[in-house]
């Protein structure tokens, strides 16, 4: 009697547990990506402030801003695109434990 209570009770709780796996592996994630992010982004601003204090005229000032505004939109349009499909496989995955979990058996 107390060994089917325990397994209905290990039952009941593997989805939390599978929501929390889910919910670990998507941290460790976001944090990889946020980290290449900034490492980036850093690096770039200081090739961007290097190549900037070689410029001796307004139009290589002007070429140098625009290539460097340029390559940083280009990365927040991915990663705002990369966590957006990071985001939607996640909601997808929760969706498929929260089924499995209401299937009446």
């Amino acid at each position: 009697m107390y060994e089917k209570f325990f397994e209905q009770a290990q039952n009941a709780l593997k989805p939390f547990s599978e929501i929390a796996t889910l919910n670990a592996k998507i941290a460790e994630e976001v944090a990889e990506k946020q980290k290449t992010f900034i490492s980036d982004l850093v690096n770039d601003s200081v090739a961007f402030a290097k190549t900037l204090s070689s410029q001796k005229d307004y139009s290589g000032i002007y070429q140098t801003q625009k290539t460097y505004l340029e390559s940083l939109q280009a990365k927040w349009v991915a990663a705002s695109t990369d966590a957006y499909q990071l985001f939607t496989n996640s909601q997808e995955k929760f969706g498929k434990v929260i089924k499995s979990a209401t299937v009446v058996q």
